[in-house]
């Protein structure tokens, strides 16, 4: 959801121009600002350019995604709960209560586990891609929606031959 759908990055930037900085140079000062700005950080999140163009292939393809996102780490109590209702929140108002309802949303660990033959992530975490291939699935990084489209077609053409 976050990096392939929504723009987690314009968000954190909005909160502050520092954000992306303190993301790698200091963790607690940045989680602190997401947790501050309540589940409204999650649920007002805009959309990542081409995001929806991306959902709308999916769609049109016919395919039936599921909105599979990852939570804050659980000791950040506060941020996990903010993070959970507000991206629950943002998939009711952008996409509908269907993906709201079917939305799987997991600790970063642990969306391997939703892997497996004919199931197809697209994310933009390079360490999910590859857990999610070494569980058996098909994973697309994402990098761009012209990319992303690209290689779902590809995947969909291969799927649709066996």
């Amino acid at each position: 959801m976050d990096g392939v759908l929504t723009d987690f990055t314009g968000a954190c930037e909005r909160l502050s121009e520092h954000m992306m900085f303190w993301y790698t140079a200091d963790k607690e000062r940045f989680w602190r600002h997401i947790t501050a700005a309540g589940a409204d950080f999650w649920s007002d999140m805009h959309w990542l350019t081409g995001g929806k163009e991306l959902h709308g292939f999916l769609k049109s393809s016919g395919l039936h995604p599921t909105i599979l996102s990852a939570l804050p780490n659980p000791e950040r109590k506060t941020a996990l709960a903010n993070a959970r209702k507000g991206k629950i929140d943002w998939l009711k108002k952008e996409l509908g209560t269907p993906y709201a309802n079917n939305a799987i949303l997991c600790f970063r660990p642990e969306k391997a586990l939703q892997s497996g033959t004919s199931k197809v992530l697209i994310d933009d975490n390079s360490d999910n891609i590859r857990e999610w291939e070494e569980a058996g699935g098909t994973a697309i990084l994402h990098k761009s929606t012209d990319r992303t489209i690209r290689c779902l077609s590809k995947t969909i053409e291969l799927e649709q031959k066996f």
